[in-house]
């Protein structure tokens, strides 16, 4: 059996990003992703909740094909726009999740709303970060279908928090995942924890 190693990647200075107002601006969230990220030239990358497009791009800047995707139509102009500035290859879709993707990818990625609320949320910053009632609900969504979007021995990498329902959610992935925790940091009262999970060969 081949064992697969992880290399994974830095934050890369040199790639510039825009922020935007009603845009989720990267944070320690965002860069311990891609501090996790193992991608290689050619892999085919979609990432989800793609903000200002900061894990897509350095996707693309190691030669990844990568599709980012966005509810927020915010989120995907600025995604666009930073793409164009760093003259990065990215294919920015709007779409609620998996709603408007085709086709299967060796890497998923999501930085997802991860934390707890029980309101609606009212605007695109809320959205963002509100996973509902006890921070799983839209991760939960998201790994009911992204195995779908997986080719045999396809990855996702994604962030959760402390303050969300990290039981409910690894009990829900590990039902079509393997799943391992890769990193963890600690900031103030709370912990970020990034996620690699390997969808099971034995899935429909």
């Amino acid at each position: 059996m081949m064992i697969r190693r992880y290399t994974t990647m830095e934050v890369d200075t040199s790639i510039d990003i825009d922020i935007a107002s009603d845009v989720y601006n990267p944070s320690d969230d965002s860069f311990l992703l891609v501090n996790v990220l193992d991608v290689s030239p050619g892999d085919r990358v979609l990432d989800m909740g793609t903000g200002t497009g900061i894990a897509a791009l350095h996707a693309a800047k190691s030669g990844a094909r990568v599709t980012a995707v966005d509810i927020n139509p915010h989120a995907v102009a600025c995604a666009r726009s930073n793409a164009l500035k760093n003259d990065l290859k990215v294919d920015v879709l709007q779409s609620n999740l998996f709603e408007k993707v085709e086709g299967l990818f060796d890497i998923i990625t999501f930085n997802p709303p991860y934390l707890p609320d029980e309101g609606t949320p009212a605007t695109w910053m809320e959205r963002a970060w509100s996973g509902g009632s006890d921070g799983s609900e839209v991760v939960v969504r998201f790994l009911e279908e992204a195995w779908r979007f997986l080719v045999p021995g396809g990855r996702v990498y994604i962030i959760l928090s402390s303050f969300g329902s990290i039981r409910n959610i690894l009990r829900a992935a590990k039902q079509r995942y393997e799943v391992e925790m890769v990193e963890e940091r600690h900031m103030f009262f709370e912990s970020i924890l990034a996620y690699r999970m390997v969808a099971k060969t034995s899935n429909p």
